[in-house]
C-alpha cells in the first residue's frame, strides 16, 4: 500500500489516504461532503493533486458508436473515478497543479447541454466526460487517430460552415507515449471519416493530424513545443482549408503546426474535444480549461499587437544566409535584422492593399508586395521564395542615407520564408525569414503581428 493525497471537490481540503481506500466513500473532515476516493497515482511521484468525486455528482457516458451516430447515454457507474485538478477556489479561478497555484482568467462558460459525446470506432472501454464551468475532464480509450480508421472518445457540437475551437490542455494521463488529447473538426462520427486534429501527446508535444479522404490513411506534421503542460491548441476551418495551432501560454503568439491542409469536407460537421488512450480497453484521462468555440471567425477574441522585446539589433551580418534549406526554425522573438547595414527591430507591422510592411526605428522598413492580395487570401499561407525564382513578390528595403530617403527593390535573387496565421481581430500574426542579395547583406527574421488596414482609396477628386 502507498499513501497519496487528494482534495475535496467542494472545499479544497487536502486529505491523505492509502491505495487500499481507492474507490471507497469517505467524509470530508472540513465540510462533511461525502466523497468517492480517487484511484491512487500509477507511480510514487504525484505530479498533481488528485480530486475526489462528490457521491452525488452525475457524469455523462456514451457507449461505443458502431454506426456513425451518437448512441444513448448510460448511467455513470459508481466506480468510475476521475483524476482531476483540484478546484481550490472557484470564484478566483485558482487551480493546484505541479505544486503551484495557477490563476486562470475566467471565460464564458460553455453550456453543458450543448455538448454531445460518443466513442468513435472500436475502443474496448466506454468513455465519459464531466464539465465544470468552462473546464472538462474526459476519459477515453481507443487504439489511435491514425491509419484508415480511428478509435477514441469525442465530445462535440454541430458546426455548420467555418469555425474554430480553442482549449487549454492541463494534463494527459500517460497510458501510452502516443496517448493524445486535443481539438478536432470531423465530418461524421464514422471511424473512417475525414478530420483535422490539433493534438497534444502524453508528454506535452503538439502535433497536427488529418485525414483528407474517407477511409484513407491519416497523415501528420511534426512534434513541436517540447514536453510539459499546460499548452493551448486550436483548430480552424476556413472553407476547405484546415489549420492547427499551439502556444505554451495565454499571452504567447499562436504557432502554426505545419501548413494548412485542403480537405473536401461537407459544411455540416462536428467540432469538439478528443481523448485517445492509444491502448484499446484502457481509459486515458485528460483535463481541459478555457474552451472557446467560435462559429464566426470574425468574432474571434482580440489579440493585441505584440510589443517589440527590448533586444539589441544584430551587430553584423552573421545571420545572413540565402540558402533556405538551412533555415529550419524561426526565432521565437520579435523580428530583427539589418537593413542596408543598420540594425533593425520591427516596432510595427501593417498589411494594407496586399503590402506587408515591417517598420523599424526612423525610416527603416521592409515591405513585400503581394499584388493586392487580401488578408483573407493570405491567411494560413506558407510562402517560400528561393534565389533562383525568375520573378516573385517585390521586396523593398527603405532607409535614410545622409538625411535623404533611399530604397532598393528586388523581384528575384532573394530568399524568403513566410508563414501567416489566421485573421484575428483585424490582425494577422506571422513568422518571417527574409534575406536580400544586396551588397550590405540585409535580412530580417522573427515574428510579427500585422495590423490589417483598408487599401488606400484610388478615387481622384473631380
Amino acid at each position: 500500500m502507498s499513501e497519496f493525497k487528494y482534495a475535496c471537490p467542494v472545499c479544497g481540503q487536502h486529505i491523505r489516504c492509502d491505495s487500499s481506500q481507492s474507490g471507497s466513500v469517505m467524509e470530508c473532515p472540513t465540510c462533511f461532503q461525502k466523497i468517492t476516493v480517487p484511484q491512487s497515482p500509477a507511480s510514487d511521484e504525484q505530479k498533481f493533486i488528485l480530486a475526489g468525486s462528490k457521491v452525488t455528482e452525475k457524469k455523462k457516458f456514451a457507449p461505443k458508436d458502431a454506426g456513425g451516430t451518437v448512441a444513448p447515454k448510460k448511467k455513470s457507474p459508481v466506480a468510475a473515478i476521475a483524476i482531476a485538478i483540484a478546484f481550490l477556489a472557484a470564484g478566483a479561478g485558482i487551480f493546484f497543479f505541479g505544486g503551484k497555484s495557477i490563476s486562470v482568467k475566467p471565460s464564458r462558460p460553455a453550456s453543458a447541454s450543448a455538448w454531445e459525446a460518443s466513442d468513435i470506432g472500436a475502443v474496448g472501454a466506454a468513455g465519459s466526460f464531466s464539465q465544470t464551468d468552462n473546464g472538462f475532464t474526459i476519459n477515453g480509450s481507443g487504439a489511435d487517430t491514425w491509419n484508415q480508421a480511428d478509435g477514441f472518445y469525442y465530445v462535440f457540437q454541430p458546426l455548420n460552415g467555418d469555425g474554430s475551437l480553442t482549449i487549454q490542455v492541463l494534463n494527459i494521463q500517460n497510458t501510452d507515449e502516443w496517448a493524445k488529447a486535443g481539438v478536432m473538426i470531423r465530418e461524421t462520427t464514422n471511424a473512417s471519416s475525414v478530420f483535422a486534429l490539433a493534438s497534444i501527446r502524453a508528454d506535452g508535444q503538439a502535433q497536427f493530424i488529418w485525414r483528407n479522404l474517407t477511409g484513407a490513411a491519416a497523415a501528420a506534421w511534426g512534434l513541436v513545443g517540447g514536453p510539459g503542460y499546460p499548452k493551448w491548441v486550436k483548430v480552424v476551418r476556413s472553407g476547405n482549408s484546415f489549420s492547427a495551432y499551439y502556444k505554451v501560454n495565454a499571452g504567447a503568439i499562436w504557432e502554426q503546426l505545419g501548413t494548412s491542409q485542403t480537405i473536401n469536407m461537407s459544411p455540416n460537421t462536428q467540432i469538439g474535444l478528443i481523448v485517445c488512450a492509444h491502448n484499446a480497453g484502457t481509459l486515458c484521462q485528460a483535463q481541459f480549461d478555457n474552451v472557446t468555440l467560435q462559429s464566426d471567425l470574425k468574432a474571434s477574441p482580440a489579440v493585441a499587437p505584440r510589443a517589440p522585446k527590448l533586444i539589441a539589433p544584430p551587430a553584423n551580418d552573421t545571420n545572413w544566409m540565402l540558402n533556405l534549406d538551412a533555415v529550419t526554425n524561426f526565432p521565437d522573438a520579435t523580428a530583427v535584422g539589418r537593413v542596408h547595414g543598420q540594425g533593425f527591430i520591427c516596432g510595427h507591422a501593417i498589411l494594407q492593399g496586399g503590402m506587408l510592411t515591417l517598420r523599424g526605428a526612423g525610416n527603416l522598413s521592409v515591405a513585400i508586395n503581394f499584388s493586392g492580395a487580401q488578408a483573407e487570401a493570405l491567411a494560413g499561407q506558407s510562402i517560400n521564395v528561393t534565389t533562383n525564382a525568375d520573378a516573385a513578390a517585390r521586396v523593398t528595403l527603405r532607409w535614410e542615407d545622409g538625411g535623404q530617403h533611399a530604397k532598393e527593390n528586388f523581384t528575384n535573387g532573394y530568399a524568403l520564408r513566410l508563414e501567416l496565421g489566421v485573421v484575428t481581430n483585424n490582425h494577422i500574426a506571422g513568422k518571417i525569414y527574409l534575406c536580400a542579395p544586396d551588397d550590405l547583406k540585409s535580412y530580417v527574421m522573427g515574428t510579427f503581428n500585422a495590423e490589417i488596414r483598408k487599401p488606400k482609396s484610388s478615387k481622384k477628386e473631380t
